[in-house]
């Protein structure tokens, strides 16, 4: 990867090393700014440096570490060899070989600490030479002070140096020609700085990085030190907090949040799980981790999120599960002209603006579900899943699974991570339990529970889940005869009897019978791209007067039977053939069927002779095309019924 020019600002007093760099930056191509102040002078302007974008400075040691303790950046110094000292103290001796030995002395302050090897200077000049010590401008003035009160003639060091020299009469003898560094210490400094600035880069990539990821976050995060000062925030924690100053790092946790638990963290060094806070007006649930470096605490981390936002997003995450459970009828889809189903879609609409749970009442076919579904289109959760749940098509275990839930490795099979039951999915919408009449006791408890405690807990789990849920439930005949044969419980009963829809069979509202079948017949050949078939009011009037067994649904696919048969050679003969054949369903198997049991109930259905039941049940699963439930009716008997002679009867 190219790496772009470096910024690097460069601090120097003295004109013959200024113009040393000068040629050296010249030559380079990065980017030098060059200033001539020292000391604390040079602290403003490092600092105007520093924000305007550049990366690392340069300068002589004094300056350097003046700057070093005000400025954020690198700062390097150039070195000062001892050669330097020999030369620069050599061309001041000549100066002063005019003068009495006795006067020929000369001074040379060091920022920090003398520069060892010195002492033979004096020897090999035949001058008094002396070092000083100074760590600023002030200790710089007082050792120049005092060199001159000693009688000192002469002074060598940079710009503040001579500054000092001339203001306590050291002025004609004060050396000009200033101290040298050689040129390959020069681009060693700046090799060196360019360095630190690389890896000042890579740094600051890694921290952007970092605080990018956390920005993303959901989560308000906070980390702080071990004295429980503010070292990182992400922008969530600022909007959650109200903080807006950039220079909130370094402050006390305290004064963001007042009854914050992080010290506590920190002393203990015990992680906290979603325990819940107050900051503020607000609840948030909060997580904490203690900080450690090779087992020391250094500090502790925080993320926490207001408790309305979990439960938006817990809302969301329902909603995605629930992807696909929607309602697709509303009561305008209902094709009636018959009173019957007036009075029950103007019921549909009251009962929409409730709650409570609705019992729905009708023989097969008669469009249970569809009522549910328009009333939950009708309701403020209209918004949310519907969730449909055909009790009777399902074994107990896999029915209790699918409603409830279950946890990993609550049974062979189960599957990995658990599964959320349909209760869950439904949360704030709405669950048709059809035939509920159909489920076992065991179940018919659990459902209970739901109802009353408006909680589930998955098979195998230890917790409850609250749901919110509105529960239609549709039986396909009087649900309290199957109450008082006992094969469904009466408090459950009576949960779910609360609101209550009666749908009349086909054959109790013949009114809607020519309206309901020409709307299929013109459905069924718009999808086929045929002519609606016109029938013959003789033709009308015979399935006006025939009993529609299995009600609309049944309808709905004679009308595609007539429609099919439109498409080819179609007579009289053929509407003949599928009257014949729509009679043939009720006669004459189900007489034969209704007389074997006529009277019979559940409980002394035990009593028949057992091969003419089984033949019975043979017949009634043959016309029912092995549908259980028809096959049920057909015979007289609850599904549970029928479900426990099959296995009687192997």
């Amino acid at each position: 990867m190219k790496t772009s020019l470096f910024n690097i600002g460069v601090f120097i007093s003295s004109v013959s090393l200024g113009n040393e760099i000068g040629r050296i930056t010249r030559e380079q191509q990065d980017n030098f700014t060059i200033s001539h102040k020292s000391m604390e002078d040079a602290i403003p302007v490092g600092k105007e440096m520093e924000r305007a974008g550049v990366e690392v400075i340069v300068s002589r040691r004094g300056t350097a570490n003046l700057l070093r303790e005000n400025l954020q950046i690198p700062v390097f110094s150039l070195p000062q060899s001892s050669l330097s000292v020999m030369t620069s103290a050599k061309r001041a001796a000549d100066g002063l070989l005019l003068l009495p030995r006795k006067k020929r002395k000369i001074f040379l302050p060091n920022f920090g600490a003398e520069v060892p090897g010195l002492e033979i200077v004096g020897e090999l000049l035949d001058i008094d030479f002396k070092q000083g010590v100074y760590y600023d401008s002030a200790s710089l003035e007082q050792i120049i002070c005092n060199a001159a009160q000693e009688g000192f003639s002469v002074v060598i060091g940079g710009a503040a140096t001579m500054r000092y020299s001339n203001k306590y009469g050291l002025g004609y003898q004060v050396l000009r020609q200033e101290l040298r560094t050689p040129i390959h210490d020069i681009l060693e400094t700046i090799e060196n700085a360019k360095s630190a600035a690389l890896s000042t880069r890579e740094e600051k990539a890694t921290t952007q990085r970092y605080q990018s990821i956390m920005n993303l976050a959901s989560d308000s995060i906070i980390s702080v030190d071990s004295n429980g000062n503010l070292t990182t925030i992400n922008n969530k924690a600022r909007a959650v907090l109200g903080v807006d100053d950039q220079d909130i790092i370094g402050q006390p946790v305290a004064a963001l949040i007042s009854n914050s638990s992080l010290r506590r963290t920190i002393r203990t060094q015990v992680p906290v799980q979603d325990k819940i806070e107050q900051i503020g007006d607000e609840l948030f649930i909060y997580n904490q981790e203690p900080l450690k470096v090779e087992d020391e605490t250094v500090g502790a981390v925080s993320t926490f999120r207001e408790i309305s936002t979990v439960m938006r997003a817990e809302s969301k995450v329902r909603r995605s599960l629930t992807k696909g459970f929607v309602a697709n009828y509303i009561l305008e889809d209902l094709v009636y002209k018959s009173p019957e189903m007036g009075n029950i879609v103007c019921t549909c609409r009251e009962l929409a603006k409730t709650d409570s749970t609705i019992l729905v009442t009708g023989e097969t076919g008669t469009g249970k579900e569809v009522i549910a579904q328009a009333i939950h289109n009708l309701s403020r959760r209209k918004k949310k899943p519907f969730v449909s749940v055909h009790c009777a098509a399902l074994p107990e275990q896999l029915l209790e699974s699918e409603l409830f839930g279950h946890e990993e490795g609550a049974f062979t099979g189960s599957k990995k991570g658990g599964k959320p039951g349909l209760f869950e999915m439904a949360h704030q919408g709405t669950i048709f339990l059809d035939e509920v009449d159909s489920t076992s006791h065991n179940v018919q408890l659990r459902l209970l529970r739901v109802l009353q405690e408006k909680e589930v807990m998955r098979i195998g789990g230890d917790r409850k889940i609250p749901v919110n849920v509105r529960v239609i439930a549709a039986a396909g005949k009087d649900l309290w005869s199957v109450v008082t044969s006992g094969q469904f419980r009466k408090d459950l009963f009576f949960r779910l009897n609360v609101l209550r829809i009666g749908i009349p069979p086909l054959r109790e509202r013949k009114a809607d019978i020519p309206l309901l079948l020409n709307h299929f017949m013109h459905y069924h050949a718009g999808k086929l791209g045929v002519k609606p078939l016109t029938l013959p009011d003789s033709y009308l009037k015979m399935l006006l007067e025939y009993s529609w067994p299995g009600n609309v649904r049944q309808l709905k696919h004679f009308a595609e039977q007539l429609s099919l048969n439109s498409t080819f050679q179609f007579s009289t003969s053929t509407l003949d053939t599928l009257f014949k054949e729509l009679r043939a369903i009720v006669e004459p198997e189900e007489k034969v069927v209704q007389d074997q049991f006529q009277g019979t109930s559940p409980a002394s259905l035990k009593l028949a002779d057992p091969e003419s039941e089984a033949q019975a049940i043979r017949n009634a699963l043959h016309k029912a095309q092995f549908s259980k439930t028809k096959a049920a009716e057909l015979l007289g008997v609850s599904r549970t019924t029928l479900w426990r002679k099959l296995k009687q009867l192997q």
